[in-house]
């Protein structure tokens, strides 16, 4: 029931404007799903667009199908855009079709708005973790994170927020078996003038050796702009197969799969909302 209704907030297909709500510290807020095709292809990118005159201010994904062998590779606003982009690819051979939900949160343009990047060095490290800095005197409003050259045997684990929003750190880490190639992890943050409530909310579900479900609330009267998450232990053997606001951009939910062969030690999920008035 939990994931049910979970997944009936995010039936969305257009530009979702929050009408009725207070006024906010970024107007015009709306939410907007892109999806990909559906078939069985290896790698599949979505890419949501926000509406003329607005902002991409943050987003999520999530992927329908792929029976815990499809994972995220990219959770990223593109500034340049104005797009959310989502990635996801295979760990392994999947003859079964499967899509790639994105959904852009987009607002407009509120002061200081700026996209900050930083990537790893390319290796064959088991693990990486790369964090962007919100210049000084701005503060973060959302994370991403980015696999590049993983070949799909590289799985996002964590795109946690500073406490005191300054920061985004992203981790990923080699799927079961490793990866023998070489590859890099980008952390992708969005900042901005401080915004008026700004706030970082947080949720844990676990430790215990189930999939996860966990949604954090924006308190009354604030809206996610951006979100993020981070599973405890399971090491690339577990993977989001969603990660998302809800349509009224009053919550923001993960769910963390263990893979296909399962997981046997306890482990945990957290996931967190970005919320400002």
């Amino acid at each position: 029931m939990k994931l049910r209704i979970a997944l009936a907030a995010l039936a969305v297909t257009a530009a979702s404007v929050l009408a009725g709500a207070p006024a906010s510290a970024v107007p015009n807020m709306s939410l907007v799903s892109a999806v990909s095709a559906v078939d069985s292809t290896a790698e599949k990118s979505a890419q949501a667009s926000c509406p003329t005159g607005t902002r991409v201010l943050g987003g999520g994904g999530f992927i329908s199908g792929g029976n815990r062998q499809v994972h995220f590779t990219r959770l990223q606003a593109l500034g340049s855009f104005d797009d959310f982009a989502v990635s996801a690819a295979e760990i392994s051979a999947y003859a079964s079709a499967w899509q790639v939900h994105a959904y852009a949160i987009c607002g407009t343009a509120p002061a200081g708005l700026e996209y900050v990047s930083f990537v790893t060095g390319s290796d064959s490290s088991a693990s990486k973790a790369a964090t962007a800095t919100c210049p000084a005197g701005k503060q973060l409003i959302s994370t991403g994170a980015r696999v590049i050259n993983g070949d799909g045997r590289v799985v996002i684990n964590s795109l946690v927020p500073s406490a005191a929003l300054t920061a985004t750190t992203s981790t990923a880490y080699e799927a079961q078996g490793g990866f023998a190639g070489n590859w890099s992890l980008y952390s992708h943050g969005v900042c901005a003038n401080p915004l008026p409530g700004l706030q970082l909310v947080s949720a844990l579900i676990g430790p215990d050796s189930n999939d996860d479900v966990v949604g954090a609330s924006c308190p009354a009267g604030k809206f996610t702009h951006g979100l993020g998450a981070t599973m405890s232990s399971p090491a690339g053997q577990a993977l989001y197969g969603g990660l998302y606001p809800s349509a009224a951009l009053d919550q923001t939910v993960a769910i963390a799969l263990e893979d296909a062969d399962g997981y046997a030690a306890n482990w945990s999920t957290r996931v967190y909302a970005i919320c400002a008035n």
